[in-house]
């Protein structure tokens, strides 16, 4: 089956309050890195690999899952609505087919587990359903309260397998962190581990939108233009504020060490 790599607006930096943002961090990186590299690497060379095979399967399985097309479709809307199966999260979209996935946690809304301050980790219904999904990771991008969260679910998931899902915490407003999501993605996609992984701020517009900006630069090849329309955008208007935000998404540039080949880049990609 042949995939078609669309390329579209985007932007995105890590950020779900502006009192979350490092004003620090926005300095340009100094990884060894080179612009333009991310997605666009050669061809032929991962052909026909059961490592390409495996990110083609998880790739089809979670495209036909959740028909999401874009990057700014979402499956899950801001009050947790809309997929019944992934209730304790919100405002859920695609970064990369298979492999990682972003939004917000459902505590302001929720009627599972019932409401509490927006600021906190996932609500217990979220990583269950995340579990359930086969998920085998969820991040926390903040660390409010995250010291009283669980860190590992094991279910059921919809396949009737046994799944565990770990869920960790990386704070992403700082270049020393980039690498951290970009070789955890690129170890799923190059078959060493095992996704998708879910990473999820409060809201799901500003601190998940900034990871999903540096991954889509890294592998799928967006301009520093296009990612930053692509935070602006997902932040569902409310991009004021967060102007070190998207400085650091326009200072993001590729590692070349990571650089991936166009069938992996046409498989994962929206």
């Amino acid at each position: 089956m042949k995939y078609a790599l669309y390329i579209f607006l985007s932007a995105a930096i890590l950020g779900c309050s502006p009192a979350q943002v490092n004003n620090s961090s926005t300095k340009p990186s100094t990884d060894n890195s080179s612009e333009g590299t991310g997605g666009s690497g050669t061809s032929g060379g991962d052909t026909q690999t059961p490592a390409l095979e495996k990110l083609k399967a998880i790739s089809n399985e979670y495209r036909a899952k959740y028909a999401l097309n874009d990057v700014f479709a979402k499956l899950v809307d801001n009050r947790g609505n809309n997929f019944a199966a992934l209730y304790g999260v919100r405002n859920f979209r695609v970064v990369l087919h298979g492999v990682y996935y972003r939004g917000g946690a459902n505590n302001s809304y929720n009627t599972v587990d019932g409401v509490r301050s927006n600021e906190n980790p996932l609500p217990s219904s979220g990583l269950t359903n995340l579990c359930e999904e086969n998920f085998k990771e969820a991040i926390y991008l903040y660390s409010t309260n995250y010291s009283g969260s669980v860190k590992s679910v094991t279910c059921r998931n919809y396949k009737n397998e046994t799944n565990t899902l770990a869920y960790d915490q990386i704070s992403p407003l700082t270049y020393t962190n980039n690498e951290k999501f970009i070789q955890k993605v690129y170890n799923i996609i190059k078959g060493k581990s095992q996704g998708p992984i879910y990473g999820h701020c409060w809201n799901g517009w500003h601190a998940s939108g900034y990871v999903g900006a540096v991954l889509l630069k890294q592998f799928c090849g967006y301009s520093d233009q296009r990612a930053l329309d692509y935070w602006v955008k997902n932040t569902d208007g409310g991009s004021a504020g967060h102007e070190s935000v998207m400085a650091q998404v326009t200072a993001f540039k590729p590692i070349s060490k990571y650089q991936i080949s166009a069938e992996e880049s046409a498989l994962i990609c929206p």
